[in-house]
């Protein structure tokens, strides 16, 4: 079975599926009426395990701005700052969700689609 919490694993799964997405569980149209009734698009927004997912790039369009996608992979992170140098205001992060540095009640809102272990 796959570690998914070792950085490494997705690491080499990104780099053999550069230009590929993966949506986990639920797709932003899915979520898009949720979103819409329930986030303000001025909330801070942080986005868990983002991998090479599409969702905050949907919601950005939208008018969700303020998003931090953080993920453990730098593989991913580089690669979707790259893909998203068109959307300014979204922040891309390598980190550990188990170790942040945020403050309490730094985010309105968290987003993790699925956990892997």
């Amino acid at each position: 079975m796959p570690n998914y919490g070792d950085p490494k694993y997705w690491d080499d799964r990104y780099k053999s599926q550069n230009k590929s997405t993966f949506d986990w569980l639920e797709n932003y149209e899915s979520l898009r009426p949720l979103m819409n009734n329930l986030v303000d698009k001025e909330h801070r927004i942080l986005n868990l395990g983002c991998g090479n997912a599409e969702i905050t790039e949907f919601m950005y369009d939208d008018g969700f701005h303020n998003i931090v996608n953080m993920d453990i992979s730098d593989v991913v992170i580089t690669q979707m700052k790259e893909r998203n140098k068109h959307r300014p205001n979204m922040k891309w992060e390598v980190g550990d969700a188990m170790s942040m540095t945020y403050e309490d009640e730094h985010f309105d809102i968290v987003i993790d689609k699925s956990r892997g272990d």
